[in-house]
């Protein structure tokens, strides 16, 4: 999806281009703070527990590259925890261009002037047609919300197998999560007191494959979701940024948003789902 340029405010991309700097360096391990917990399971019990907001409707500003390609655009979202999400590509003079949206079961996807609707299962391969991020809807919701997905560890997400640590130049806790089967780590970085999480990335062997890491934290309050997302993926290579403008948090949104049909004149072409690994 292309809607033109970056506007007058300037990229988005270069706004988000210090979220990830802090992870691209290990420092070495901290002391815990002695009035804080000691446990990894109970650093992320505290974040995986923050509240997110029921509802979310905002317009959207996306910059993503795609192996190569760029993808620039205005995207209008309504979302609804914890897996419903109504997505409109915009012009920059607000025309519509593409809806995607899920119930969370279904989705379905057209752009404007297109001869056919696409329809099918809510995988993942289905939910990355229009924003880049091929996640099940009950993690891609969350995700936008301020919290992504976490790996369940050998001993359960956060359980004995996780490890704790201090990152003093980001003041924040350092969850290790390692799945041993699999080759996946996961290390989750929990800011104290708020219980945000900060950032995120994953590793398979020695290899990074994704980080998330979020901005602009209390823009909407100190209970509200962060303004600005950055996410990055080896394979595909993927660069997104979102930059969250104009937000309602909490209202009503009806059902039917979700569920929109194709349009009239628009054939509809079910779409199947691959079979996938595990992320």
């Amino acid at each position: 999806m292309s809607t033109g340029g970056a506007g007058p405010r300037g990229t988005i991309a270069a706004a988000a281009a210090t979220l990830l700097l802090a992870l691209a360096a290990c420092s070495g391990p901290e002391t815990l703070p002695a009035n804080g917990p000691q446990r990894a399971e109970e650093v992320l019990r505290r974040a995986l527990a923050r509240p997110l907001p029921r509802t979310l409707q905002g317009l959207t500003r996306m910059e993503a590259f795609v192996d190569g390609q760029a993808r620039k655009g205005q995207v209008l979202a309504r979302i609804a925890m914890p897996d419903r999400a109504q997505l409109q590509a915009l012009t920059p003079s607000l025309d519509l261009i593409a809806v995607f949206a899920t119930d969370g079961q279904r989705f379905v996807t057209y752009e404007r002037g297109a001869d056919a609707c696409r329809v099918g299962r809510a995988c993942p391969q289905n939910m990355g047609r229009l924003v880049p991020i091929a996640l099940p809807p009950g993690e891609l919701v969350p995700l936008l919300l301020g919290r992504p997905p976490v790996l369940i560890g050998e001993d359960g997400a956060g359980g004995p197998g996780a490890t704790l640590a201090w990152d003093a130049d980001r003041a924040a806790y350092r969850v290790r999560i390692v799945q041993a089967p699999t080759r996946l780590r996961q290390d989750v970085w929990v800011q104290p007191g708020s219980w945000r999480i900060l950032a995120t990335v994953l590793y398979r062997g020695g290899e990074r494959v994704a980080s998330v890491a979020y901005g602009q934290l209390d823009a909407l309050g100190p209970a509200g979701p962060p303004t600005l997302l950055r996410m990055q993926t080896a394979r595909p290579k993927i660069d997104l940024s979102l930059e969250l403008r104009d937000v309602t948090l909490d209202a009503s949104i009806e059902p039917d948003a979700f569920t929109p049909p194709c349009p009239l004149g628009m054939r509809a072409v079910e779409l199947p789902c691959a079979a996938t690994r595990g992320r």
